[in-house]
């Protein structure tokens, strides 16, 4: 099994079973004994410092991500406070249990998955791995590693393996919406995104799997709702509930394919109290049932 700090093994629950993901929080340099097939996220919560990732570098200060693949070879120098949460994985733990002989191969039946993994694939002249964050978003970063590591250490019921993983495929989300943030917003988005617009899109993306309301998203933003989606709507070209909408739809469809977590914790998870709501509102979304959807993806 190669390096067992890098992983993790059921014991009493699921005994044996491997989930090949690791979690360290509030460390000050990422440990440099992982194995090759590690990704890492790690996230810059405090302190500075310079990335090398090859011939390249440059400053890093917190609040940031690095989205780091196996061939990346980095080293962070100059640091001054730095304090880390990071997480290791093998990226073929992804898929539902599926072993493949080689990265490579897994990553040749990726497909439109592909998309979970671009902060992790691409390389240009001024992105080596580094996305620049803000608290908001950061601090969810580092809710999602504290809850993936709770699960895998504690495996407290017959989900921790799924569970940890839903966690895990949530935070592959998040970082594409932080890439997406530094990459590409002119590409994406209808209108020039200014800095009001971009808060409420950041606080969304934190908090669009509680229970919130226009009421209570305008009253955080001292505004009313008809001016919030006007100007909402003239970058987005949809509402503020409606981009609410797509973003649990796009969890709950991730966790169907990706995951054995029940239909009902699914929905929790995303936020709906009222099962028939619920399937409603995937059904008219998606075109079939929760069911029905995962079905696709059943080998």
């Amino acid at each position: 099994m190669g390096n067992l700090k890098f992983t993790t093994i059921g014991k009493e629950i699921h005994p044996g079973r491997e989930v090949k993901i690791y979690c360290e929080r509030d460390v000050d340099e990422t440990d440099d004994s992982c194995p090759n097939d590690r990704y890492r996220i790690v996230y810059v919560k405090e302190g500075y410092g310079v990335l090398r990732n090859g011939q390249k570098s440059q400053i890093i200060i917190s609040p940031m991500i690095l989205c780091l693949n196996e061939s990346d070879d980095v080293e962070i120098n100059n640091a001054v406070d730095l304090k880390l949460d990071v997480m290791y994985f093998e990226p073929s733990c992804f898929e539902r249990y599926i072993d493949f002989d080689s990265i490579e191969d897994w990553k040749s039946t990726l497909g439109e998955d592909a998309y979970f993994f671009r902060p992790f694939f691409e390389r240009t002249e001024s992105y080596i791995g580094a996305c620049a964050t803000n608290r908001y978003l950061g601090n969810r970063v580092s809710q999602l590693i504290h809850l993936t590591d709770e699960e895998l250490t504690q495996q407290r019921d017959h989900f921790w393996p799924c569970r940890s993983r839903s966690y895990f495929i949530e935070l592959l989300l998040l970082t594409n919406t932080i890439y997406d943030g530094n990459e590409a917003y002119n590409n994406i988005y209808l209108g020039a995104i200014n800095d009001e617009i971009s808060g409420v899109i950041n606080w969304l993306n934190v908090h669009c799997l509680d229970k919130i309301t226009m009421e209570d998203i305008t009253k955080y933003f001292h505004t009313n709702k008809t001016t919030l989606n006007q100007k909402f709507k003239s970058v987005m070209g949809i509402t503020v509930m409606e981009y609410v909408f797509n973003l649990r739809i796009q969890i709950v469809c991730s966790l169907l394919r990706k995951t054995y977590l029940t239909i009902n914790e699914i929905m929790e998870r995303a936020g709906y109290k009222d099962n028939a709501h619920f399937l409603r509102s995937f059904k008219k979304y998606v075109g079939c049932t929760p069911s029905e959807y995962r079905s696709q993806f059943e080998g």
